[in-house]
């Protein structure tokens, strides 16, 4: 037998599946995850945020999922005027420096982290929800 005479049974049929899966489930599940990640982005920053008044807390904001190309862009934000200086620190009127609370960044550094196991996860359950991994 020579190895063109191999055929494998099926084939075919995977391919057409998968095929249809990444060009129509594949967007829509993905946008749906990367969402997930700025939401859970959004709570772990809230969370880490100095409450005084919880206004600064309470306004943690996820913005619109963007695609441009092949890569896609949401914005995690908060617009209280003062959120930047609770962030990186900032001058009192007395000469001194309040020390940041780095709310953001630590938040991002913890995601940064946990993202590829978080992706791993979300891959298999896409793989296992589409019975791909026969």
């Amino acid at each position: 037998m020579s190895q063109s005479d191999i055929v494998i049974e099926g084939l075919d049929e995977f391919e057409k599946k998968l095929a249809k899966i990444i060009s129509h489930d594949y967007p829509c599940e993905f946008e749906k995850m990367v969402i997930q990640v700025a939401t859970d982005l959004q709570t772990a920053t809230a969370d880490a945020t100095p409450v005084d008044t919880s206004h600064l807390q309470e306004n943690w904001f996820v913005g619109e999922l963007v695609k441009r190309g092949n890569n896609y862009y949401i914005e995690v934000y908060n617009n209280v005027e003062y959120a930047e200086p609770v962030e990186y620190g900032h001058r009192t009127k007395s000469g001194g420096f309040v020390e940041g609370a780095h709310m953001m960044e630590i938040s991002v550094e913890l995601l940064k982290i946990q993202l590829p196991s978080y992706l791993r996860d979300w891959l298999s359950d896409f793989i296992n929800k589409h019975e791909l991994n026969d």
